[in-house]
Order: C-alpha cells, then sequence, then structure tokens
C-alpha cells in the first residue's frame, strides 16, 4: 500500500492510520524537509519534492509519481491529502490502482482543493465530519482517524 502525502498534520494523521493498519506492507512518499522526523522504523519511505503550487516543481512531481509507482506497484493508494497525492492518484487510476481518499480532519465546512480534484478519482472517498457530506454526497462519513 502506497500513502502519498503531505509533510506536517496530513503525515501526522496518515500515520495514525497506518497504525491501524496492521499487517500491510505500507510505503510513505513525501516531501522532505528540515522538520522531518521518521515517525517510526516500521515503514519505508520515499521522498518527492514538495510542489508548493508551482507548475515547473508538480512536472517534477509526476515524474517522480509515476516512477515510484512504478517501482513499488501497490495495489491500493491511500491519501489524506494535500498537494503531492494528486498526480500518484492520476497516474494510479490509469494504471487501475484502487484509490482511497481521506479529507483532512481539518475540514469541518469546506473541502480542500485536492479534496475536489481527488473526489472524482477516489474509488473510496472518506469524510471525517458529517458536516462534509454536504460537498462530497458519496463520501462516506468515518468519524476522525486519531
Amino acid at each position: 500500500m502506497l500513502i502519498p502525502v503531505s509533510p506536517g498534520g496530513h503525515l501526522t494523521q496518515s500515520v495514525f492510520l497506518a497504525e491501524k493498519l496492521k499487517g500491510y506492507d505500507l510505503t510513505f512518499v513525501t516531501a522532505y524537509s528540515a522538520k522531518f522526523r521518521s515517525p517510526t522504523k516500521k515503514w519505508k519511505f520515499r521522498f518527492v519534492i514538495n510542489p508548493d503550487r508551482y507548475l515547473l516543481k508538480f512536472m517534477v512531481l509526476i515524474f517522480q509519481s509515476l516512477w515510484i509507482l512504478l517501482r513499488e506497484n501497490p495495489k491500493v493508494i491511500v491519501s489524506t491529502g494535500s498537494n503531492i497525492p494528486i498526480p500518484f492518484f492520476i497516474i494510479g487510476k490509469l494504471m487501475g490502482k484502487k484509490l482511497i481518499y481521506i479529507e483532512s480532519f481539518s475540514r469541518v465546512k469546506t473541502p480542500s482543493l485536492s479534496g475536489r480534484i481527488l473526489y472524482r478519482f477516489s474509488d473510496l472517498f472518506f469524510v471525517q465530519w458529517e458536516t462534509m457530506k454536504k460537498s462530497y454526497p458519496n463520501a462516506i462519513y468515518a468519524g476522525r482517524l486519531a
């Protein structure tokens, strides 16, 4: 299972999820930053560029995503967001991967940009607040990750 996420809160939420996914081979994909501290030695980490909404960096991320997807060949891609998972989901969809997106816990009333984009591609889309069902009518309300 591949978990592409932006560093910070998205990574933290994904680690909470990973703790509950015992028995799966998990690989996190995130951007390395000076603040990065590996939450554990249990999982593999792959590092990519953080596009920060810059087109050139996003183009680099597309090629990095393709390379990682070909190398790791996951059956499932799971993410809590932000910008890093977008190319992984689009390429993953073309490769026939199962895509699961979990809208960020911080999104109580308004959808995130990545959530609005990836809602169309996801096989399963979860929200952590029932109020978000208004924005994502086909989403599954699952409560909080942590």
